[in-house]
């Protein structure tokens, strides 16, 4: 921030000489709200309610709703919305970071709460304090009465770092106590990545990087990454009570004493990680590594190659067994087929989608793609591999029975970049929602300019994983996956080690399957 906020709405009920009495429309200097994002204009400032969902900060059209009381907790809110105003995307800016699918909207909403209330605490303003407007507690309840994990994780970080916080988990406690202690430490950490975002000196930076703005939201979205995988587990299970024991005499004993140094209470903060004595791993799902650059994919540029030659599996076409029909082509099942399925008919085979990572770290022959159609007749074969801005970075080699002469006149084996982009389009482009989808990666998985990311492999493992992919390191291994589906078995992935490396760093002993 090129003016840290706090410096101008500590101690007042707005800046810039707004009177702290007003309840109509007011203005805000153009010079106090300035980023280096948008254009400097005038704000409007009109009085609300200090209750939520009131007060709102519009940066496209320069609009502020918030409370002109002169109370601590206005201004806490006040200065949770100029924070807004000076660091926060517009929506056509957000509209480009929902569209790179790293998070979810609602993910990437809740996290920019957890920024700016964290600004906002750096700048002066005690919001551990005083943002809360007492609805808190009963969200909490709510949450957990109808078993709504996504939403309490939400609602946990949004409000983490600020006094309504504490209320949250009080009113989540008084209905599931294992989801409260998993809050509170889903909430504990939510602050620390925050705190390690603020070292890097750019959590607050407005500069456009990689054609994406406000710079320092690229933290909030590497942080949302983590709350969608939150928010996506099976919740905690509420721990059993142990049933008290009696001594002999049949009077009650020690054991249903209850010791209260160690018991909990409905109020208060419990113990961090409590949940994970049932087993739940929520603890070992970790955030990617903080960077300092925003990771971005390249543009997806198709080109569909001649495909002059036949392959073995013709058009997809395949003749199976059946009791009726006109000529008897398979008599010797007259006496071993119960059903005396003696006729032939044509079915098309459900083809497939093949997508193979053709970077310089990967190998693979033409006739190797001969195979994999051979084994998926009717499969769609593509190759990506991405050189920065110069010409096509994927290529179609084989569809509909038909495939290159060659392969070795294709400019692959260069950089990464659209791995991304690639499988999205296999699963866009895929015959029917039974075409069996094929991954071909050795994990090494890059965006623009060839860097890898863990949050860029964390994206790809998750989508492929939602959309069922068979991920294999090889072609080899792809081969022998469709060669166990061409003959009625089962195919399933076989991970490489650097997809393995990054889920176990951030998954921990959840199995990768």
């Amino acid at each position: 921030m090129s003016q840290p906020a706090g410096k101008h709405v500590a101690g007042k009920a707005f800046p810039s000489g707004l009177d702290k009495s007003t309840r109509g429309n007011a203005k805000a200097e153009a010079t106090l709200l300035g980023r280096r994002d948008q254009a400097h204009g005038v704000w409007t400032v009109e009085h609300c309610q200090a209750v939520r969902g009131e007060p709102m900060t519009d940066v496209t059209n320069k609009i502020m709703f918030a409370p002109t009381d002169n109370d601590d907790k206005a201004r806490a809110i006040r200065a949770h919305e100029l924070m807004h105003a000076k660091v926060s995307p517009d929506s056509a800016q957000m509209a480009e970071w929902v569209k790179r699918e790293m998070a979810s909207a609602t993910a990437l909403t809740v996290v920019e709460e957890l920024r700016v209330n964290f600004l906002c605490q750096q700048a002066g303003i005690d919001v551990k304090k005083h943002l809360a407007d007492g609805s808190e507690l009963a969200s909490g309840q709510r949450c957990a009465e109808t078993n709504d994990w996504a939403m309490a994780v939400a609602m946990c970080v949004g409000t983490a770092g600020s006094a309504g916080h504490k209320q949250f988990l009080n009113g989540v406690r008084r209905v599931n106590r294992a989801w409260g202690d998993q809050l509170l430490d889903i909430g504990k950490r939510a602050v620390r990545e925050m705190k390690k975002a603020h070292r890097t000196g750019h959590l607050a930076n407005t500069t456009v990087h990689n054609g994406l703005a406000p710079f320092g939201f690229t933290y909030t979205e590497q942080l949302a990454e983590w709350v969608d995988r939150l928010a996506s587990f099976p919740p905690p299970k509420e721990r059993k009570q142990p049933k008290p024991s009696k001594s002999k005499a049949g009077g009650e004993g020690e054991g249903n004493s209850l010791d209260k140094s160690k018991a909990h209470s409905n109020e208060g903060e419990g113990k961090e990680g409590e949940g994970d004595k049932d087993g739940n791993p929520l603890k070992d799902i970790t955030p990617s590594a903080i960077t300092t650059g925003t990771p971005k994919w390249g543009e997806l540029r198709l080109e569909r190659m001649p495909m002059p030659r036949y392959s073995k599996g013709g058009i997809g076409k395949k003749r199976i067994a059946t009791n009726a029909g006109r000529r008897p082509r398979r008599m010797q099942r007259m006496m071993t087929d119960p059903a005396m399925r003696v006729f032939d008919r044509k079915v098309r085979g459900s083809g497939g989608m093949v997508v193979i990572d053709a970077s310089g770290s990967m190998s693979f022959t033409t006739e190797q793609i001969a195979e994999i159609i051979e084994h998926a007749p009717g499969a769609t074969v593509l190759l990506y591999s991405d050189r920065g801005s110069r010409g096509h970075n994927a290529w179609v080699v084989g569809d509909k029975g038909r495939m290159v002469e060659t392969v070795e006149g294709i400019d692959y084996g260069h950089g990464n970049g659209v791995d991304y982009p690639a499988i999205q389009w296999g699963v866009k482009n895929r015959k029917d929602s039974r075409t069996p989808l094929v991954w071909v990666t050795d994990g090494g998985v890059c965006g623009v300019n060839d860097n890898f990311h863990d949050s860029l492999a964390m994206q790809c493992l998750t989508y492929a994983r939602k959309n069922n992919y068979i991920v294999v390191p090889h072609v080899e291994e792809a081969i022998k996956q469709l060669k166990s589906l061409s003959n009625g078995g089962t195919a399933r992935s076989v991970y490489p080690a650097m997809f393995r490396d990054v889920w176990r760093r951030h998954m921990g002993k959840i199995p990768l399957a």
